[in-house]
């Protein structure tokens, strides 16, 4: 009877659970075709290429003389989880934080559905190895991340995280944009990215960039996080 009473109130505490867990699910701006961008990039170097050869020795080199403090920021720039606000805060100041900025943070993570969603189906479109599966010469400094190696998505989220943050702060545009170049070859740096997989990152985030500011519900939004981000850094 005692086994029957404590199924029952299992059962009866899901009916309340499931349904507060798909009224906080985030879902994106974008629909299924919109996040389609792997044709719109260019196709990155054959193997057995001089292009390809040339990048493979970039990453060698790179891997030859990097420092302690580019290793340590490569590990740092690895977090992708509200990454907008450690990616801005050493331009924002310390107070860019996601606790301080509730419309910005979700913003960015109904952005991120988009982001992700977009960059999968184009690494499979791809397939490129990553430098280290080519090459046992390469020896990256991170675990093995998901999925094929171009475009890069930490670049790809970099540049998008930039490209919308100066819509709000384009006071900031250069600094941003420093920012995502310098957060984009820390994949290089860590071994785990060719040079060109940034530059792929970088106009898949262009394109992503321009779907999503088309699109009105973002618009209404980024409005939004736009007043609450000049207001906490008092412009």
């Amino acid at each position: 009877m005692l086994t029957i009473y404590r199924i029952t109130l299992f059962v009866l505490s899901l009916t309340v659970i499931l349904p507060l867990k798909a009224a906080t699910a985030v879902t994106g701006y974008l629909n299924a075709e919109q996040r389609q961008i792997a044709t719109l990039l260019p196709p990155p170097p054959s193997t057995d290429t001089p292009q390809n050869r040339a990048d493979l020795q970039a990453v060698l080199a790179i891997q030859a003389n990097r420092t302690a403090e580019q290793i340590a920021k490569a590990k740092r720039d690895d977090h992708l989880e509200d990454a907008a606000f450690p990616f801005a805060r050493e331009i924002f100041g310390p107070t860019f934080t996601v606790e301080r900025h509730p419309l910005t943070a979700s913003l960015f993570r109904r952005v991120y559905q988009d982001f992700e969603q977009s960059l999968m189906p184009a690494k499979a479109f791809y397939g490129r190895l990553r430098p280290y599966e080519a090459d046992s010469r390469v020896k990256p400094l991170l675990p093995p991340p998901e999925g094929d190696s171009y475009p890069s998505g930490h670049a790809m989220d970099s540049y998008l995280t930039a490209l919308l943050l100066a819509q709000m702060v384009p006071e900031k545009r250069s600094a941003l944009f420093e920012r995502a170049a310098s957060n984009a070859q820390s994949r290089v740096i860590a071994g785990v990215h060719y040079p060109s997989d940034l530059e792929g990152g970088k106009l898949a985030a262009t394109a992503l960039a321009a779907r999503l500011l088309a699109n009105p519900q973002l618009q209404a939004d980024l409005q939004r996080a736009r007043v609450e981000v000049r207001a906490n850094l008092q412009l």
